[in-house]
């Protein structure tokens, strides 16, 4: 038993000021053998963690590194003088360090622990990549709640605690938490697949013999930019239009599923909210002297005169017929559009050898190129 354990003059020593035993300290080291720069190291180590304490108001604390210092600076004093160092550092404290040394050194000299590997590097482990990549694609999708990105993560077989997905948002600048905030983009692209906007093209046809006016009444889906014809008379009539209606919303069609249409306020569309309303669908008509409410239909007119009925006299509703049904066709599957990237709308194979060729119709005034096979 160390005779100085319980001695009077200890107890003194340890509510003495801090240079009073920072001078002991040297002393002791002194007479230990230890190195006088080891022990100033070891207080200008302690005055560091003091100043981070007064700093943060709160009790001080140690970096690793400074608690391996101390840690081997106790191994070589004794227990009456490894007693002085407990106004900054309690015995279990101590103790946890020195076992934390002691476990460095065994394995960086390859010593295996109990279990037969090497010990564990303290704390969480670091999240991997992987995960990271998984939990920033989620939250840039437009998912939100810190809990939706974890059950989402669950169903792909990865387990993420609620703060590590929040760090991982923050690092990335991504807000773990944002109201639904709903774009006029995010509102478009949610109704476009049940939308079509449709309109009448007034064209006058015939040159020798009668010379009249020709309906033809388009239709154009909002999502594909795919036109239709749905057809042309000299006589748009209730009868008439409720035949074409029908004709075009009969299961198997493309506008069958199209479940909101868009027109203007024409006469000729007096019946059509009955007519939709006996196929299952709603009609919406526009504003009056608002064209631009139904932008898509009045697009697509306007692109069928510029580039084809302009250059083009319709000898009679079957001319008409003939070129707007080619027209769409090109339409449809070889010009591209740029309301949706610049691309066509049907499937088109893009190579990259092989001789430009143009394909023509309607004698040359639409064109269409490609490589050849």
């Amino acid at each position: 038993m160390d005779p100085l354990a319980h001695h009077p003059l200890t107890a003194d020593l340890l509510n003495s000021p801090p240079s009073l035993r920072w001078a002991l300290w040297l002393a002791c080291g002194k007479a230990l053998g230890l190195p006088v720069g080891q022990l100033q190291q070891s207080i200008a180590i302690q005055m560091r963690a003091a100043q981070r304490a007064y700093r943060q108001h709160g009790g001080a604390w140690f970096t690793l590194h400074e608690r391996l210092i101390l840690a081997r600076l106790a191994q070589r004093l004794g227990r009456t003088a490894r007693g002085l160092m407990t106004w900054m550092v309690q015995p279990a404290s101590l103790i946890r360090w020195l076992k934390r040394y002691q476990e460095r050194q065994a394995q960086a000299r390859g010593e295996a622990g109990e279990a037969g590997q090497a010990p564990c590097r303290p704390g969480r482990p670091r999240i991997s990549p992987e995960i990271e990549h998984a939990i920033v694609t989620i939250a840039r999708s437009g998912l939100t709640g810190l809990k939706r990105i974890q059950g989402e993560l669950a169903k792909c077989g990865i387990s993420a605690a609620r703060s590590t997905i929040r760090q991982i948002l923050d690092r990335h600048g991504l807000p773990p938490e944002r109201p639904p905030n709903s774009t006029w983009t995010q509102f478009w692209r949610n109704h476009a697949p049940h939308t079509v906007g449709i309109d009448f093209v007034q064209v006058a046809t015939g040159l020798w013999g009668k010379i009249c006016y020709q309906f033809a009444l388009i239709a154009i889906e909002h999502d594909t930019r795919r036109g239709h014809l749905l057809g042309v008379t000299d006589h748009p009539s209730d009868e008439w239009l409720t035949n074409v209606i029908r004709s075009a919303t009969m299961d198997g069609e493309s506008l069958a599923k199209r479940q909101y249409w868009i027109h203007d306020n024409d006469g000729k569309f007096q019946t059509l909210p009955h007519i939709l309303q006996q196929a299952g669908l709603k009609s919406l008509p526009i504003a009056v002297g608002v064209p631009d409410m139904n932008a898509y239909a009045e697009r697509f007119i306007g692109s069928l005169r510029r580039e084809c009925l302009d250059h083009i006299v319709a000898l009679n509703d079957s001319h008409l017929r003939h070129v707007m049904r080619e027209y769409i066709q090109h339409y449809n599957t070889e010009r591209p559009h740029q309301g949706i990237g610049n691309i066509t709308i049907g499937p088109w194979q893009a190579k990259a050898e092989g001789e430009i060729v143009c394909d023509e119709s309607l004698g040359g005034l639409l064109k269409s190129f490609r490589r050849a096979a």
